[in-house]
């Protein structure tokens, strides 16, 4: 069992953990999470809940996810109990932290009004999207699209020179959602770094205090951020995140 998410913290979360057996990865099995706090040797239950499968691509990568509310800061554990067909059910518990508050923005928190660069103001689009080709979510900056008033999509990632190798594929889940939700809500792709061969990060990238890539943010109509998603994503969850906000 591996945590993916970078940061916990108290308020909703998204909580994803990637399951292997043998070191290959568990796909498309029926996972249920049970989180105890933690305090000493006495672990106390406060919650269970079933996960989702969310893939990329072929479907064999992926993350086990379920939206989770920690009440409390400190030491927390989950049990994931996975059942799959013809085989008996299987459980593994891994410890974790619950901060107090987050780096990242969090569901609830009013978006930031970044002004990241748009086409407008660079001679070549690839200056500012390592995509390949570049995509076309870079006529708005953040702050743009919030002046709208209108649901926004906003993806940080850079496929160019992505460490975790899931910013391009991601990139992509959120070309999907957009193809066919662009006449509702706002679409907007920001890089990672301003000077990616110097590992220089973006100012955005800092302003929204982001440790990881890549990351998913949907902000409501007033400008609260309603969703984060943080790593391996796919255009379903993508929808019904984007579709809980219209």
């Amino acid at each position: 069992m591996t945590l993916a998410n970078s940061e916990l913290a108290v308020g909703l979360n998204r909580f994803a953990m990637a399951l292997v057996e043998n070191g290959r990865p568990i796909a498309n099995a029926t996972v249920r999470y049970e989180f105890f706090q933690v305090d000493g040797q006495a672990a106390t239950k406060r919650s269970e809940t079933e996960a989702a499968f969310r893939s990329l691509e072929s479907g064999g990568k992926g993350l086990y996810v379920a939206r989770v509310d920690f009440d409390r800061a400190g030491s927390w554990g989950v049990q994931a109990t996975v059942s799959q067909p013809d085989r008996p059910p299987m459980a593994g518990r891994s410890s974790f932290q619950v901060q107090a508050q987050s780096s990242a923005p969090m569901p609830g928190a009013r978006a930031i009004a970044s002004h990241n660069p748009t086409v407008r103001d660079v001679s070549s689009l690839s200056d500012i999207c390592s995509a390949q080709p570049p995509c076309d979510m870079h006529e708005l900056s953040v702050a743009d699209a919030l002046a709208l008033g209108r649901t926004l999509m906003l993806v940080f990632a850079t496929p160019g020179y992505c460490t975790s190798q899931t910013c391009a594929p991601v990139l992509g889940e959120v070309q999907k959602v957009k193809a066919r939700r662009a006449a509702s809500a706002s679409f907007v792709h920001v890089e990672i770094y301003k000077e990616p061969r110097n590992l220089v990060v973006a100012d955005a990238v800092t302003e929204w205090n982001l440790q990881s890539e890549p990351w998913v943010f949907v902000v409501d109509r007033s400008g609260v951020i309603t969703d984060r998603i943080e790593s391996i994503t796919n255009d379903a969850e993508l929808e019904a995140s984007l579709m809980a906000a219209l």
